[in-house]
């Protein structure tokens, strides 16, 4: 003991120099003021001027404190005042060491947590036993660890909510919140549904290739390449539904590239169930529906229909059509007009956007 409680008196004025005064807040605070209290050592100042591995490392050594590792036994029958100038004045690894036993990596990634302290004393235990797992998880969330940056407890989170295959830098790196990782996990488990043949260690190579600047261009991108479960209905004799990736292809040659773009979220829709999209088997026509419900029961209407590249269809054709999908049960619904008013009129003057005009004679 007599080594590391030499005193190093000097410490203040080997503190960083072109800091100012940062008193620690947080939970730190009223541990520190009663250590202060019952040592008689002064410890807020000296940390108010200290480097940032100094910091942290005592605020690794006070969460142990406060947990369920207690004073070091070293300490156990030796002054207040002597564990103060031990915490201003040893070696950081020591503290660490001290408290924590020998873990690997865990000195060197309780420095890189920087100057404030983590979230709650608890994130210390966690972050020790993250680096002390020995199972495969363990082990890729303690790579994770020892290759970020900085530690946090943002980090922590995050690693204790992905799944094991995303547990790779590269992805970890990317996710900036818990938040986000769990819209990622909620997201993954939508893909591998509607994506039979896709793996999660194909969704954590995009992931590790920047898809997580847009969740939804990458939901979307999944699923115009491997989306094979697209919709739950049955074709019928005037219908045939697009199911897979390759349908949705196949159909935007034919009425135009955006039921194929990420953008446009046609296939996510698809996907999720609140949308389907069906070619009509005695002419060209794509059938758009959308998935809806009243409070009470769950309707399919019918939202838009297209031609080839856009064309408008007859209004007979519309009107045929129409009325094969009320047979089926899918309505036709819109914004309609008094009797009297003129069709055009309405058309041309009625604040209706985004929803469409139907003539009072084809609505009733």
């Amino acid at each position: 003991m007599e080594n590391i409680m030499t005193p190093r008196h000097e410490f203040a004025c080997h503190s960083d120099n072109g800091l100012r005064p940062d008193v620690p807040g947080g939970w730190v605070l009223p541990v520190l003021v009663r250590l202060e209290a019952t040592s008689g050592r002064c410890l807020i100042s000296p940390l108010a001027l200290a480097g940032a591995e100094r910091r942290s490392t005592v605020f690794a050594a006070l969460a142990a404190l406060e947990s369920d590792h207690g004073m070091p036994p070293a300490f156990a029958d030796l002054p207040l005042e002597w564990f103060v100038e031990w915490l201003l004045s040893a070696e950081p690894a020591a503290i660490v060491t001290a408290f924590y036993d020998d873990v690997p990596g865990l000195a060197s990634a309780i420095a890189r947590i920087g100057r404030d302290p983590l979230r709650a004393p608890a994130d210390y235990s966690l972050l020790v036993a993250l680096l002390s797992d020995e199972d495969p998880r363990g082990r890729r969330q303690a790579q994770c660890l020892l290759q970020a940056d900085s530690v946090s407890s943002t980090l922590l989170r995050i690693l204790d909510r992905l799944r094991t295959s995303y547990l790779r830098p590269g992805v970890v790196r990317a996710i900036r919140t818990p938040e986000v990782a769990d819209r990622v996990e909620q997201i993954t488990d939508f893909l591998l549904q509607s994506c039979r043949r896709l793996t999660e260690d194909d969704l954590a190579r995009s992931l590790e290739e920047g898809a997580l600047f847009n969740l939804h261009d990458w939901a979307s991108h999944m699923l115009l390449w491997n989306g094979d479960e697209l919709c739950d209905l049955p074709d019928d004799e005037d219908l045939r539904f697009l199911r897979s990736a390759r349908e949705f292809g196949r159909i935007s040659e034919r009425y135009g590239s955006d039921l194929a773009r990420d953008s446009s979220g046609k296939i996510l829709n698809a996907a999720l169930g609140v949308a389907a999209y069906a070619e009509w088997k005695h002419v060209p026509v794509l059938v758009e529906l959308v998935r809806m419900n009243d409070g009470a029961d769950t309707v399919w209407v019918c939202q838009d229909l297209h031609g080839p590249d856009g064309a408008q269809l007859s209004s007979r054709l519309e009107q045929d059509i129409r009325a094969a999908l009320r047979r089926r049960g899918i309505l036709s619904l819109a914004v309609t007009h008094r009797p009297g008013v003129a069709f055009e009129v309405v058309e041309r003057f009625a604040h209706v956007e985004p929803a469409s005009v139907l003539r009072v004679c084809e609505a009733a």
